[in-house]
């Protein structure tokens, strides 16, 4: 019988799916940081990690699962426990990319829109009672070049949607292959980022955060930006130094930011992008819909029976850990 770790928060939502392989697995609980879990940790076999705000405490559990095959992460990130003890214990990891990408492309959308439509200052006349009519307010997506770093699952499928939009996209990748079927008019090395930047009228992060991707938007990389572009990320805080967008923002280099993800999360009430009039803050939803929830557990059934009967190499959503390494 295998054994499956799962925090007690993930418990009753993998009840249900789990159902289907109940005669080969049974549900051991995981603890999170500060609780105890079920006994039985040496026997658990595959883990599988919830959330950055609710992570399991790796670092201690892996001395206590001696058995551990695989760990699945429900989100895209595994930077809360990629080490290199895993690979060298051979441990297989997967992840959700790609699974959120249209809750998250549809999300950065609404950012363009919001920069290019100037919502925060409409937002601000609003809550002040004033009716504001403009001949003239904010500007078009329609024709302008939108950069994407970050050209994984997500950033196809905001090229596909900008696209539609009448926008022409550009985008970084590391290994650039731009066969036909893409929606990318443009596709760069990564080592072309400040091409991109100096080029592009928006930008949309969705790059995974690693070594090589940490700070990745610096002070010159900001001020290779296209003066008054916009910048809107979904992926993760730490591939933008804060201090250096802060200055951007202030300064008027950037026309405006949306930002899912910061660094460091919860953002501190005293960070100045909380006052910024021309930056909105969300807590890290962007991908959080019902609907990609569900696929990301779906994901996780599908590679169990592919796991259970020898074929991992059949699996999805494999993680190369070199590369977070």
């Amino acid at each position: 019988m295998t054994v499956i770790g799962l925090p007690r928060w993930l418990a009753d939502e993998f009840a249900a799916p789990l159902q289907a392989a109940a005669d080969r697995c049974r549900v051991n609980l995981l603890p999170l940081e500060g609780e105890e879990g079920e006994p039985g940790l040496d026997r658990v076999e595959i883990a599988v990690d919830g959330h950055y705000d609710a992570p399991l405490p790796f670092a201690e559990l892996l001395a206590q699962m001696p058995r551990l095959r695989w760990i699945h992460a429900t989100g895209a990130g595994i930077e809360g426990f990629a080490s290199p003890e895993l690979a060298e214990r051979g441990i297989l990891v997967t992840n959700s990319s790609g699974i959120f990408a249209p809750a998250m492309a549809e999300y950065a959308v609404a950012g363009l829109v919001s920069i290019a439509r100037e919502f925060p200052r409409l937002h601000a006349a609003q809550r002040e009672g004033r009716w504001r009519h403009e001949r003239i307010s904010g500007s078009e997506l329609y024709g302008k070049r939108l950069g994407i770093v970050g050209y994984g699952q997500t950033g196809r499928y905001v090229a596909r949607v900008c696209k539609g939009l009448g926008m022409e996209v550009w985008a970084t990748r590391r290994r650039p292959v731009l066969p036909t079927d893409e929606p990318a008019d443009q596709l760069l090395p990564a080592e072309r980022l400040h091409e991109l930047l100096a080029a592009c009228d928006y930008v949309v992060l969705t790059a995974s955060l690693n070594s090589t991707t940490r700070r990745l938007l610096g002070p010159e990389e900001f001020r290779a930006l296209k003066p008054g572009a916009g910048l809107v990320n979904v992926a993760r805080g730490g591939l933008v130094d804060q201090d250096a967008l802060v200055e951007a923002l202030a300064d008027g280099r950037l026309r405006g930011a949306v930002l899912d993800v910061v660094d460091p999360q919860p953002l501190p009430p005293e960070s100045p992008l909380w006052r910024l009039p021309n930056v909105i803050v969300t807590s890290h939803i962007s991908g959080g819909t019902p609907e990609g929830w569900m696929r990301s557990i779906e994901l996780f059934c599908l590679n169990l029976p592919l796991y259970l009967d020898g074929h991992p190499e059949r699996m999805a959503n494999v993680v190369d850990l070199v590369d977070h390494l």
